[in-house]
């Protein structure tokens, strides 16, 4: 039993530290393209192709989990089509050059797919998500999707930022822009801690507890 224990914590900690390297590597793309590679956030630069890598590795896993999860199978082809259909819009100017928008079309064709396959195997999708809600590999999905698609947009928003530069009296913009992000980041965590930790509260203390009624 303790040799079990020690097993699952070492486990973690293993992820833990692949996961601070993995977030490492963001601040290290966007260097590199700041200061290597020049012209500020280039489209073809290493954040952009490190993104566009990641979430094509992301929806081919799911593929792969859609062959061989039969009982999980529309679930899983759900998610891989999400994650293809965001690989294709990554790619949007390259499919500028077909045409202005061409990647509406491909997108289209793949959420069409992955929805008829869902419908197929529609007895499979509740039970396949009440399974989700159990695996930390899907909690940090969930986690990253609101940030990709929540965060990310209002953090970077252009009046966003337009507002905090022309308010900064008194700071020079570096500063002010490396205190903004700074703290920011650390507020986002924050949240995520809280979070977390509230979920960790409730497995062991649910709000609802559903009390044994004997009936007979």
């Amino acid at each position: 039993m303790q040799s079990s224990s020690w097993l699952c914590v070492r486990q973690a900690l293993i992820r833990f530290f692949l996961l601070v390297l993995a977030m490492l590597w963001v601040p290290l793309a966007v260097f590199i393209d700041v200061e290597w590679v020049g012209h500020g956030m280039p489209e073809r630069g290493f954040t952009e192709i490190s993104q566009e890598l990641l979430i094509f590795l992301s929806s081919a896993l799911f593929v792969v989990l859609a062959v061989k999860l039969t009982e999980q199978r529309g679930l899983m082809v759900l998610v891989a089509g999400f994650f293809l259909s965001m690989f294709i819009r990554e790619l949007d100017a390259l499919f500028d050059y077909i045409r202005h928008g061409f990647w509406k079309y491909p997108v289209a064709l793949v959420v069409t797919i992955s929805l008829a396959v869902a419908a197929f195997y529609r007895q499979q999708l509740l039970p396949s998500m009440a399974a989700a809600t159990r695996s930390a590999g899907f909690a940090y999905i969930l986690a990253g999707i609101a940030i990709l698609l929540v965060f990310s947009r209002v953090f970077g928003t252009s009046s966003f930022w337009t507002a905090i530069l022309d308010s900064g009296v008194g700071v020079a913009a570096p500063a002010l822009v490396k205190n903004v992000v700074q703290e920011g980041l650390e507020l986002l965590a924050y949240v995520l801690i809280f979070y977390g930790a509230t979920g960790v509260y409730l497995e062991h203390f649910p709000l609802t507890r559903r009390d044994n009624v004997d009936v007979s």
